[in-house]
């Protein structure tokens, strides 16, 4: 358990909610931290908003909004998955200093005029229908995503995913360094799959000065199949 109490922003992933880091939010609690899990707009309890009007960039505000309105300081901001392109962009946002580290939990890390359409192996992110939005949650040929869960745990979890706009994953991040510029910067890699999708930008960051990068030997969803270590692991990085 860390010795200081810390305010962190947890970023969640793409088709979900905040909802899905509530145990490892409500652990972080339990050990005394202030824990903010936003739910993006389009998504999870805020469904009812989306429209062809939501996108990366709204995604980011949604982030730095919440550390403006709850007057947040000396924060660590943490993003899975799709989580890491909104908090990207956040750190543009937010005046320098506020966010004192970032952590992205095997997830994207654009570059400045990169969407995650770029950044994605295989088939991009795209709506069924060219005259349509919204991209439903893939529900097949998930190895190391949702193969993990038992029957119940799998219909609970798909029955709460949610369509979520194309232009989330088509908008390319502005980025002018930010990023770059917070103290401490840290890099998880999910290593208990084929990851071929965030095992090269843990490989390149490794690479990079000022970056700390770390492995966790399970699967993507790290907050539903290793609570424990996925709390502990964010408390390394606290401020």
């Amino acid at each position: 358990m860390a010795s200081k109490r810390a305010t962190i922003v947890i970023v969640h992933g793409a088709w979900v909610g905040g909802w899905r880091w509530r145990t490892v939010a409500d652990m972080l609690r339990d050990r005394g931290h202030r824990v903010f899990t936003p739910t993006l707009t389009g998504l999870g309890e805020r469904a009812h908003l989306t429209s062809p009007a939501v996108n990366l960039s709204l995604h980011a505000r949604d982030v730095a909004n919440v550390i403006e309105y709850e007057r947040l300081e000396n924060i660590l901001l943490v993003g899975h998955s799709y989580g890491g392109m909104p908090i990207s962009v956040a750190a543009e946002l937010v005046p320098e200093g506020i966010i004192q580290s970032i952590m992205y939990l095997d997830a994207f890390l654009p570059a400045d005029g990169e969407s995650l359409n770029d950044l994605v192996p295989g088939e991009p992110h795209l709506p069924p229908d060219p005259e349509d939005y919204l991209v439903p949650p893939p529900r097949a040929n998930l190895v190391g995503f949702n193969t993990h869960m038992d029957a119940e745990a799998r219909a609970a979890y798909e029955d709460r995913r949610t369509p979520q706009s194309v232009h989330c994953f088509s908008e390319k991040a502005h980025l002018t360094g930010a990023r770059e510029r917070i103290a401490q910067k840290t890099y998880v890699l999910a290593t208990g799959y084929k990851n071929d999708t965030f095992t090269p930008v843990a490989e390149k960051l490794r690479e990079r000065q000022g970056w700390r990068v770390e492995e966790m030997p399970y699967t993507h969803d790290l907050q539903h199949v290793a609570v424990t270590e996925t709390a502990d692991m964010i408390e390394t990085a606290l401020p």
